[in-house]
């Protein structure tokens, strides 16, 4: 039992830690297909959350190229303080010459992502929530909602 149990916990590590550099950056492409561009690590801003906000996990950010895109994102969700904190994280952040600002629901649930990992291969943005152990119980799920850089 104990060689099950700990075969079980490795497993689980490796399976969290992503075996390896989850940064994307250098290197080939997914797959290491030598020759296809290499993918480009996705920078996180801010993880804001907020309690039955509604939304939808999606692993492709949308873009936030200005304020009116900032707002129209921030209005999809149900709770007011989440669509607050959305609008004023997109203003304090300065997005640098070559990135853009992106935004997406990483998770929906008792758990709050610990980060948010992503690369940008040619046209293709994905992001993900790390999430922690399952370690508790909610009446109402939480919305995790990622801002995050990508490249232009």
């Amino acid at each position: 039992m104990r060689r099950t149990l700990g075969t079980l916990v490795l497993v689980l590590l490796l399976t969290a830690s992503g075996c390896g550099d989850d940064t994307g950056e250098g290197g080939d492409a997914p797959g290491g297909v030598p020759g296809a561009p290499a993918s480009t690590a996705i920078e996180e801003v801010a993880v804001l959350t907020g309690t039955s906000a509604g939304g939808h996990v999606t692993t492709e950010p949308t873009l936030l190229p200005d304020e009116p895109a900032v707002r129209a994102y921030a209005d999809q969700f149900r709770n007011d303080r989440l669509q607050g904190e959305i609008v004023r994280a997109a203003r304090r952040t300065d997005v640098p010459e070559g990135r853009r600002l992106a935004a997406a629901v990483v998770a929906i649930g008792c758990e709050v992502p610990t980060r948010v990992t992503g690369t940008a291969t040619g046209d293709q943005l994905t992001v993900r929530a790390v999430l922690p152990s399952p370690t508790k119980q909610c009446f109402a799920p939480i919305t995790s909602v990622a801002l995050v850089l990508v490249p232009a």
